[in-house]
């Protein structure tokens, strides 16, 4: 598959429904914080309380994002999709009640900061399907997998923030909040349903096996599970076997 198309990957059994529905969600993920940013500061009126709530958020999301990898990649995405996408909408649930009773900032923030935390990121569990489907004889199409979840990954974070803004102008900001949740929740929950395509847990290393670790400051690694490459934002001599 060396001259392999997007349309040729997606005849692949399993590709396109595991694709189309992580697709689905992603616009919900490119919409939330900006509607939680027009929400809170359509309610508060304070661009300080709207910017810590917003903020929290993002900062939640950034840092829970490995921590929900390393997760998934011991136990699965079947197994930890559905509870985290549980507590995202309860998280958002809370945040738009929290926002709409006037609670304290303190309170909004907390939940912001949960509703970033529980968001899972649905680009990047699709991406590790490609690399566990794509495997053999077909791993020379692993780099046009990776382009069309890039294509994938533009359109959904250039159609997301439009359409939150354009539900939110037209009536209530808070209208925006639920496509954008209902869309992850839809896409989430459906991924989860593929098990065919999903990447197996690994099975934990017998005794004496080396350990993978990434050297060099401000290095990351991450399981093939999630990611394609072993190690990631460190160059390629920092990943050595450690005795």
């Amino acid at each position: 598959m060396s001259s392999a198309t997007y349309r040729t990957l997606l005849r692949i059994p399993g590709a396109a429904a595991f694709f189309l529905t992580a697709t689905t969600g992603r616009p919900g993920i490119a919409m939330s914080s900006l509607g939680i940013m027009w929400l809170v500061h359509d309610r508060t009126g304070s661009y300080a309380v709207t910017g810590l709530v917003t903020g929290g958020f993002a900062v939640a999301e950034a840092l829970s994002g490995p921590q929900l990898a390393r997760l998934i990649d011991r136990i699965g995405q079947t197994r930890v999709l559905p509870p985290v996408l549980l507590a995202h909408a309860t998280a958002v649930v809370t945040l738009l009640t929290l926002v709409e009773s006037g609670s304290p900032h303190g309170l909004m923030t907390a939940a912001g900061v949960l509703a970033g935390a529980t968001l899972p990121q649905l680009g990047a569990l699709s991406a590790a399907r490609w690399s566990a489907l794509l495997q053999g004889g077909r791993a020379a199409a692993l780099p046009t997998a990776f382009a069309l979840e890039s294509l994938g990954n533009g359109l959904c974070y250039l159609a997301g923030p439009a359409l939150v803004t354009t539900v939110g102008a037209s009536g209530d900001p808070a209208h925006g909040m639920a496509p954008a949740t209902a869309l992850v929740m839809g896409g989430g929950l459906a991924l989860a349903t593929r098990r065919g395509t999903a990447p197996p847990a690994p099975a934990p290393p017998s005794a004496g096996a080396p350990a993978v670790r990434c050297g060099g400051r401000g290095s990351r690694c991450r399981s093939e599970s999630t990611s394609a490459w072993a190690c990631t934002s460190a160059p390629s001599w920092a990943c050595t076997s450690a005795p």
